[in-house]
């Protein structure tokens, strides 16, 4: 991982070494930082950027709603997009995902992927998303959940080993605009004003990968599209019926533009308050 590879930037950072490389994998994995080169220094996204302006220490959910949308949408090559595929199961359980994941990574021709190494992967990914239940009772000092179990998208069934959708926590509309617009056909724009306006059928196959990517069936996705109208305005995103099936209009923007404009509203409403 380039610089987060050398002793000094754990020594700087205060971690070990390993963790060092693993911050630099997922600041790349979400889309915050890009490389232009394998070992050039890694840099703030436009994305980045904006987090670090309002929401440096990342507390606030939002915040991760959209950090996790910007990872399945980013273009990063992980496999974190396929965990949130609609073709997973509502239910299933390690080996299950660790079969289907190694069948769907070899080629058709070439040397398939070692059973062991899905098996990790299956298990670091599931691990930053699935609430353990129960839950820990460890200290909360000690700071051992990830910080993406508080979206709550999967549920881990300790005793039985299993894993199962959740009900995830309440989702910015900016998160949904941010996904839409990067499953659009349309090029993002900077800002909204400017975006090319998308009409996407509730029926369609980016509302449905949409759906799977924010942990809602069609019938909530259209429920948080119908909030979002609410929150964002009519001006910025609707829902609306043509030849009697439903639609969600909005610009496509880019993920820094829905970042900001979800900042930018929560800041206002704090200072209503």
């Amino acid at each position: 991982m380039g610089v987060f590879s050398a002793p000094e930037t754990a020594d700087r950072l205060g971690v070990g070494r390993n963790m060092a490389k693993s911050i630099g994998w997922w600041l790349h994995a979400t889309g915050l930082a890009t490389r232009t080169s394998r070992n050039s220094p890694l840099e703030l996204t436009l994305l980045g950027n904006v987090l670090a302006e309002y929401d440096p220490y990342m507390v606030q959910l939002g915040t991760w709603w959209l950090v996790h949308a910007s990872a399945l949408t980013c273009g990063a090559e992980t496999s974190l997009p396929w965990f949130f595929s609609p073709r997973r199961p509502e239910r299933c359980d390690r080996t299950v995902l660790a079969e289907t994941l190694a069948r769907d990574l070899s080629p058709n021709r070439g040397k398939a992927p070692a059973i062991k190494t899905v098996q990790r992967e299956v298990a670091a990914v599931m691990q930053t998303y699935a609430v353990p239940v129960p839950r820990s009772r460890s200290e909360p000092e000690d700071n051992l959940g990830s910080p993406f179990h508080r979206l709550d998208l999967w549920q881990h069934l300790c005793r039985a080993d299993r894993f199962e959708r959740s009900e995830p926590t309440p989702t910015p509309p900016e998160a949904l605009g941010l996904v839409l617009s990067a499953l659009g056909m349309s090029r993002p724009s900077a800002d909204l004003r400017d975006g090319v306006l998308q009409d996407i059928a509730i029926t369609s196959a980016p509302m449905t990968r949409a759906g799977a990517m924010l942990g809602r069936s069609r019938e909530a996705l259209l429920d948080l599209a119908a909030a979002s109208e609410r929150e964002l305005g009519a001006k910025v995103l609707r829902v609306r019926t043509l030849a009697g099936e439903r639609y969600v209009s909005l610009p496509s923007a880019t993920a820094a533009t829905w970042a900001r404009r979800f900042y930018d509203r929560v800041g206002a409403a704090r200072e209503a308050v």
